[in-house]
């Protein structure tokens, strides 16, 4: 909060000119800053839900996406976990505006994936639940990261054990819309 970009300019050798021309300001740059790694998520699950791709791809596209956080154990990552982190103690207002303009379209291709393959016209209370649920399953290895790690680190130690992990997120996931499925038939 008390930094000035001047002093943000000279602690990353960057350009105080060049920081003001293309951000304008600390809190436009902190709002590029918070956005650039959900960028990353929206691209990585646009395809998904597309008619040419079936609901493993799509699933293995939405985890995948979640999950980039949890893989990338960099300094750029635990710097961005931090700020989410912050951001749900002691809002800026930025979240909202991310939750808007880079998981928003996210969680409208999850629920029309949902949709299609429920065979649903229209989104309802049962596919938000629906929705919510799924992405929940990977969630917890996001913002509960130090949890997995203080109680079982392995599920999370390498690229391998996440991409088991992700296959049994794509297993659950099935299973959750197959329980859905059935419970729209019984009606």
């Amino acid at each position: 909060h008390a930094a000035t970009t001047r002093e943000i300019c000279r602690r990353a050798n960057a350009n105080l000119a060049a920081i003001h021309y293309h951000f304008g300001d600390k809190a436009e740059l902190y709002r590029a800053v918070f956005k650039l790694p959900l960028q990353a998520q929206t691209l990585n699950f646009g395809m998904a839900g597309q008619e040419n791709i079936t609901l493993d791809e799509s699933l293995a596209l939405l985890y995948r996406a979640l999950m980039a956080p949890v893989l990338g154990d960099s300094l750029i990552t635990q710097n961005f976990m931090r700020l989410h982190a912050r951001e749900e103690i002691d809002p800026s207002g930025v979240l909202g505006d991310v939750v808007a303009e880079e998981i928003g379209p996210n969680f409208e291709r999850l629920r029309q994936l949902l949709c299609r393959e429920l065979k649903v016209k229209k989104v309802d209370a049962d596919i938000d639940r629906l929705a919510f649920s799924l992405v929940g399953i990977a969630k917890i290895f996001f913002h509960g990261n130090c949890l997995v790690k203080a109680f079982s680190p392995a599920l999370i130690q390498n690229e391998k054990a996440i991409n088991k992990l992700i296959e049994k997120f794509i297993s659950y996931a099935k299973n959750m819309i197959a329980a859905e499925a059935a419970a729209r038939n019984k009606k």
